[in-house]
C-alpha cells in the first residue's frame, strides 16, 4: 500500500474502531435475527413483519450507520475551514431544525398510507391481502423510528466531522441489545407468532428513543447545536448536493430493496432473503460502514494525499471483503444450517437461504469497492457520477432479477440480481475514476493480487477441510459439535488466509528472499 506510515495507521485504527463497533451491532442483529427465525419461522407472519422491518433496516443502514455523512461531513468541514467554528454550528442547527420538521411530515404520511409503503417494499404482497394488512400495521408501529434515528443520525454525523467516531457506531448496537432480550422473553412465554410480530414493531421504535439518547450523551462533550428554521446560504448549499449526495450513498440499499421486490412474488422468499442478506451484512457491515465514516472524514479534510487513501482503502478493504466471500460461498449451507435451522425454520427453508447466501457473497468484494470508490466524488462534492452509476445498479439489478425470476427459488435470484449490479457499479466508479486520474490502478495491482492469490489458496483449504467434517456437520449431530466444526473451519481458513496473504505481500509485506531461493532451487 502507499502513503505515509502515520496515515495508513491511523486509516487502521479508526477503520478498525468504527469496524469492530459496527460488527458488535451486526452480530447482535444477527444474534436477533436467529431468535426471529426460531420465533416466527419463515411462514407468512415472518414475511410480512421482516417486509415491514426492510425499511427501519434501510434507514438505519443508511444514516444510522454513516450515510449522512457523505453530504454533511464534507460541508461541515469546508464552512469551518472558511467562516469559523460558530458558522459551522449554525449550519448545523439549520440543518438539524429543517430535517425533524420534514420528518414530521413524512412520518404523518407514512402512517396514512402504510399499505402503499409496504407495496413499494414487496410488491408480491398486493395478490396476498392478509399478509399485506399485517405488514401494514407492523409498518405503522416502527414508523416512529424512522424520525428518531435520522435525528439521531443527523448529530452522529457531526461526531463523525469532528473525528469521534466510537460513540456514534456504537449506538446500533444498543438497539440491537434492547430488541434481542424482548426476543428473550417472547420466547420463555412462548408467545404466538403474530403477537410477537406486533411488540416486536413497537420495540423497534423504542429502540430509536435510545440511540438518540446515546448520541446526545456525547454530544455533550463538544455542545449540542441549536435547532433552528433559518435558511441560509449553507442550507441551499446543502439541498443542492445533500439530496443527490445521500441518494447516491443509498445506492445498494435501494438495490437491496429492489430484490426484496423480486423475492415477494414467492412466498417465503422474502424471509429467506432477509436471512441471507444479515449474515451478508456482517461483513459488509464491518468494511463498509468504516469506509464510508473514516475514509470520508479523512478525504475531506485531507485532498493532497486523495490518490494514496484511496488506495489504501481499497486494499484494506478487499482485505477483508475477498476472503470473506470465499468463506461465505463455500461454507453458506452449515452456516445457515446452524445459525437458522431451529424451531419454526426447517429443512427447506434452510436450503432456501444458503443459496441466496451464496449469491449474496459473490458481490461482496464490489460491493466494497464501490462504497470506497464513491466517497472520492462524495469528499469533492460531486455526487453526480455516483449518483448516476447507483440509479444504473437499481436498474440492472430489477432487469436481472426480472430475466432469472422464472429459474426457480426466488430469493437465490434476488440475491444473484444484487449482486450483479454491484459488480456494475463498482466497475463503473473504478473505471471513471482511474478515467479522470484519481486512482492509479497499478499502485493497489500488487496487493490486490496477492490478496486474490490468499484467498483462493483459502478456498481449497476450505473445501477440503469441510469434505473431512462433512458427517460432523449434519443435522442430525448436536447442535454444538456443528458449532464447534463450522469454527474449526472458520479459524483453519482465516489462519491460512493471513499466513498466505502475509507471504505474498497482499497487507504491504513483501515475499521474503529466502522462500524465494528455496523455491527457485
Amino acid at each position: 500500500m502507499t502513503g505515509p506510515p502515520a496515515s495508513r495507521s491511523r486509516l487502521a485504527r479508526d477503520s478498525l474502531v468504527v469496524g469492530v463497533a459496527t460488527m458488535l451491532s451486526r452480530l447482535l442483529g444477527f444474534a436477533r435475527d436467529v431468535l426471529i427465525a426460531r420465533l416466527l419461522g419463515a411462514g407468512p407472519v415472518a414475511d410480512a413483519f421482516l417486509a415491514a422491518l426492510r425499511l427501519p433496516n434501510l434507514v438505519r443502514r443508511v444514516l444510522g450507520e454513516g450515510g449522512l455523512n457523505a453530504p454533511f461531513v464534507p460541508l461541515y468541514l469546508a464552512i469551518r475551514q472558511e467562516d469559523g467554528e460558530a458558522a459551522a454550528r449554525r449550519f448545523t442547527g439549520e440543518a438539524l431544525g429543517h430535517l425533524a420538521l420534514l420528518l414530521l411530515v413524512l412520518v404523518g404520511l407514512g402512517e396514512a398510507f402504510a399499505p402503499w409503503v409496504v407495496l413499494g417494499l414487496a410488491g408480491g404482497f398486493a395478490a396476498e391481502p392478509e399478509t399485506l394488512a399485517l405488514a401494514a400495521s407492523y409498518t405503522r408501529l416502527m414508523l416512529p423510528f424512522l424520525m428518531l434515528t435520522t435525528v439521531a443520525a443527523m448529530l452522529a454525523a457531526l461526531l463523525n466531522a469532528e473525528r469521534r467516531f466510537a460513540m456514534a457506531a456504537l449506538a446500533p448496537a444498543l438497539m440491537n441489545a434492547i430488541l434481542i432480550a424482548i426476543l428473550l422473553v417472547q420466547l420463555v412465554q412462548g408467545t404466538e407468532p403474530a403477537m410477537a410480530a406486533r411488540w416486536q414493531a413497537l420495540a423497534v421504535s423504542a429502540t430509536g428513543f435510545a440511540h438518540l439518547a446515546l448520541v446526545l450523551v456525547a454530544l455533550r462533550r463538544i455542545g449540542l447545536p441549536r435547532p433552528s428554521l433559518r435558511w441560509s446560504p449553507q442550507m441551499t448549499r446543502l439541498v443542492t448536493n445533500g439530496g443527490a449526495t445521500l441518494l447516491a450513498a443509498s445506492s445498494a440499499q435501494l438495490v437491496l430493496l429492489v430484490a426484496t421486490q423480486i423475492a415477494s412474488t414467492e412466498q417465503g422468499a422474502v424471509a429467506a432473503l432477509y436471512y441471507a442478506d444479515r449474515v451478508f451484512q456482517l461483513p459488509l457491515g464491518f468494511v463498509g460502514v468504516a469506509m464510508g465514516t473514516v475514509v470520508l472524514s479523512d478525504m475531506a479534510a485531507r485532498r493532497a494525499d486523495e490518490d494514496a487513501m484511496l488506495g489504501q482503502a481499497l486494499a484494506l478493504g478487499l482485505a477483508l471483503a475477498l476472503p470473506a466471500a470465499t468463506a461465505l460461498m463455500t461454507l453458506a449451507q452449515p452456516i445457515v444450517s446452524i445459525l437458522f435451522e431451529h424451531g419454526r425454520f426447517g429443512a427447506e427453508d434452510s436450503a432456501r437461504t444458503a443459496a441466496a447466501l451464496a449469491a449474496f457473497a459473490a458481490g461482496l468484494p464490489f460491493a466494497v469497492a464501490a462504497k470506497v470508490f464513491g466517497q472520492v466524488y462524495f469528499a469533492r462534492q460531486r455526487p453526480r457520477l455516483p449518483l448516476l452509476s447507483g440509479g444504473l445498479a437499481v436498474g440492472v439489478a430489477a432487469a436481472t432479477g426480472l430475466a432469472l425470476s422464472r429459474g426457480g427459488n426466488a430469493a437465490a435470484m434476488a440475491a444473484l440480481a444484487a449482486s450483479v449490479a454491484f459488480a456494475v457499479q463498482a466497475v463503473l466508479l473504478g473505471g471513471m475514476l482511474a478515467r479522470e486520474g484519481l486512482w492509479r490502478p497499478g499502485a493497489t495491482l500488487r496487493p490486490i493480487a496477492g490478496i486474490v492469490l490468499a484467498s483462493l489458496l483459502m478456498l481449497g483449504v476450505l473445501s477440503w477441510l469441510e469434505r473431512h467434517l462433512a458427517g460432523v456437520l449434519t443435522q442430525d449431530q448436536p447442535t454444538l459439535w456443528r458449532a464447534a466444526a463450522l469454527l474449526l473451519l472458520c479459524g483453519v481458513g482465516l489462519a491460512f488466509y493471513a499466513a498466505a496473504g502475509w507471504t505474498l505481500g497482499a497487507f504491504g509485506a513483501r515475499i521474503r528472499p529466502g522462500l524465494l531461493r528455496k523455491r527457485q532451487g
